[in-house]
């Protein structure tokens, strides 16, 4: 397994795991606006076949790094993908000099809430109806630095 920057070529698949796993996917032309803004860092990973398992991607936003979305393939759950994802996410962050991450996930996936306060994640607050009009999401931060990445 590892992880890549984004490729042209991992656009159907990224876009078709999207569509299927997450609650409030982006529409083809959002996610290409996404990957074509310079402050958008959109990583891949990629099995020992070649083939793209999961992706993230963060946009910076002056000093802070917001993570859009990091999503795996169902079969590629449970195997430390999304472990990964995230620490060369905040690997790529310190890089590009961000002091923060921040990101919003969905109040019911328990598996990304705990992923994230492995990872050092701390709850803000619930930012209601966030999907969809629906769905509260969770917002969490972390503070990083060069010496903070796991």
């Amino acid at each position: 397994m590892q992880i890549r920057r984004y490729n042209t070529e991992d656009f159907e698949t990224i876009l078709r795991m999207e569509q299927a796993y997450l609650d409030s996917p982006w529409s083809e032309k959002v996610l290409l606006e996404t990957l074509r803004n310079p402050d958008t860092v959109m990583l891949v990973a990629e099995d020992d076949n070649g083939n793209a398992v999961g992706y993230g991607s963060f946009s910076k936003v002056i000093d802070e790094a917001h993570i859009n979305n990091i999503c795996v393939d169902n079969y590629a759950r449970r195997k430390g993908v999304g472990c990964m994802i995230l620490r060369e996410l905040e690997h790529e962050a310190t890089e590009k000099k961000c002091k923060e991450m921040l990101l919003e996930v969905a109040v019911d996936n328990l598996g990304a809430i705990g992923l994230y306060k492995k990872f050092g994640y701390s709850r803000l607050y619930i930012r209601p109806k966030y999907y969809g009009g629906v769905k509260d999401a969770v917002v969490m931060s972390k503070k990083i630095t060069n010496y903070d990445i796991i």
